[in-house]
């Protein structure tokens, strides 16, 4: 059976880390040589921190457009990239749950499955993404909640009423990105250094043997994060 699975990032609020979380599992994904096509939809940056600034190789679509976000179909439907990793721009729930309300069902044919990645800080805005489009979605995607503690712990998803209906509802994976030092993080971003190309570069900031088992570390804990939601990541549901 052919896997097709459409992994997109949940474009609510900016500066939360969504591309972030998208360049590490496009690393992770590639690094275990899973086919994948990589789309950036942020219309609005168009240089650094982009998906396309990490992965010259991402297509850049622009889903406000009609029949815009229909090469998630068309690509998962390639022989070539089954797997599609798209990132969002930020306020573009509109165009999905647009999208979703005319193409889902006629799309359940193909047998593609869906899977929503959200990244939430201490920012009670990213819940508020997670939450609204969940409640349009439902159980028409799977979820995965990648937590950033950049801004500190995330209490409202630790133990908020909100947040412990979702997990009993959908049953999220979730995952915790390590923190980085920032100037390392603006350095990678302002070069669009991924941390296999980071390893690779000759940047003087990450050229010397510490910085280089740093970055290997970091990134192994990352890798081990992504372990624990494998089988989501492919589509494979539990029970």
């Amino acid at each position: 059976m052919i896997v097709r699975r459409v992994i997109f990032t949940m474009g609510g609020k900016g500066g939360v880390g969504k591309t972030c979380a998208a360049v590490n599992l496009a690393e992770y994904l590639l690094f275990h040589q899973v086919p994948l096509k990589l789309i950036d939809c942020d219309t609005e940056n168009k240089r650094k921190g982009s998906l396309k600034s990490f992965f010259p190789e991402a297509v850049k679509v622009n889903i406000r457009e009609f029949g815009g976000m229909d090469i998630f179909i068309d690509e998962a439907c390639s022989s070539e990239s089954p797997i599609i990793l798209a990132d969002l721009g930020a306020g573009s729930g509109m165009d999905v749950m647009r999208w979703f309300g005319e193409m889902y069902d006629a799309s359940k044919e193909y047998e593609i499955s869906f899977l929503g990645i959200a990244s939430l800080t201490s920012n009670p805005g990213s819940l508020e993404t997670l939450f609204s489009w969940a409640d349009f979605l439902q159980g028409k995607i799977d979820y995965l909640v990648v937590k950033n503690l950049v801004q500190g712990a995330i209490p409202l998803w630790e133990s908020g009423k909100m947040a412990g209906d979702f997990k009993a509802s959908f049953s999220p994976g979730e995952v915790t990105i390590p923190l980085m030092e920032y100037t390392w993080q603006t350095e990678l971003e302002n070069h669009g250094l991924t941390i296999s190309k980071a390893l690779k570069s000759d940047h003087e900031l990450f050229r010397k043997i510490s910085a280089s088992i740093r970055l290997k570390t970091w990134q192994r804990n990352v890798f081990l994060e992504f372990d624990k939601v494998r089988e989501l990541l492919a589509g494979v549901r539990k029970g």
